[in-house]
C-alpha cells in the first residue's frame, strides 16, 4: 500500500484497537483500509485528499443509515452508527468556518475565466483541501456565483 501518514496512523490504531479488543473502533478502520485498498487496486493514487473522500464517503454511508434506522425506531443502532461516525472524525481535518469557506471559494470565483457552477465548485474543492464538506462548499459557491 501507499506509504503516507494518515495510512501509517490508521494501521497504528489499528494495532491499538486490536490490542485493546474494542471490536468497534477496530471494524470502522479495518473498513477505512479497506475502502483505501480498494481505490488502490483501482490504480486511483491515493493521497491526503483521496483519504479525506474515502473518509467523507463513510460518514455520510452512516448518515445515511441512521436516517434508516429513526424511520425504523432503532435506537440502539442509530448509537451505533453515531459511535463510529465519532470514531471517522477523529482522522478528519479540523472544518474551517463558513467565512473562511467563503473567503476561499469567493478567491476562486474572482481568478476564474469560466464562471459555471461545476468548473468553480471542482477548483473550490481543491482549494478547501478537504477542510468542508461537499454541501457547504456547494452553498458557498452558490453565494459566490450569486454576488458576482
Amino acid at each position: 500500500m501507499i506509504d503516507n501518514e494518515m495510512i501509517k496512523k490508521l494501521k497504528s490504531d489499528l494495532t491499538v484497537y486490536m490490542k485493546a479488543k474494542d471490536m468497534e473502533k477496530l471494524n470502522v478502520i479495518r473498513g477505512i483500509l479497506n475502502e483505501i485498498n480498494i481505490r488502490d487496486m483501482k490504480n486511483i493514487k491515493i493521497n491526503d485528499e483521496e483519504i479525506t473522500k474515502v473518509l467523507r464517503s463513510e460518514i455520510k454511508k452512516r448518515k445515511e443509515s441512521i436516517e434508516s434506522f429513526e424511520k425504523g425506531e432503532r435506537q440502539d443502532l442509530i448509537d451505533k452508527e453515531s459511535k463510529e461516525i465519532a470514531v471517522i472524525e477523529q482522522y478528519l481535518p479540523a472544518e474551517i468556518s463558513d467565512e473562511e469557506l467563503f473567503n476561499k471559494v469567493k478567491a476562486v470565483t474572482d481568478v476564474s475565466t469560466d464562471k459555471s457552477f461545476g468548473t468553480i465548485m471542482k477548483a473550490a474543492i481543491t482549494a478547501v483541501n478537504g477542510q468542508a464538506n461537499g454541501k457547504r462548499i456547494s452553498l458557498a459557491v452558490k453565494k459566490a456565483l450569486e454576488n458576482n
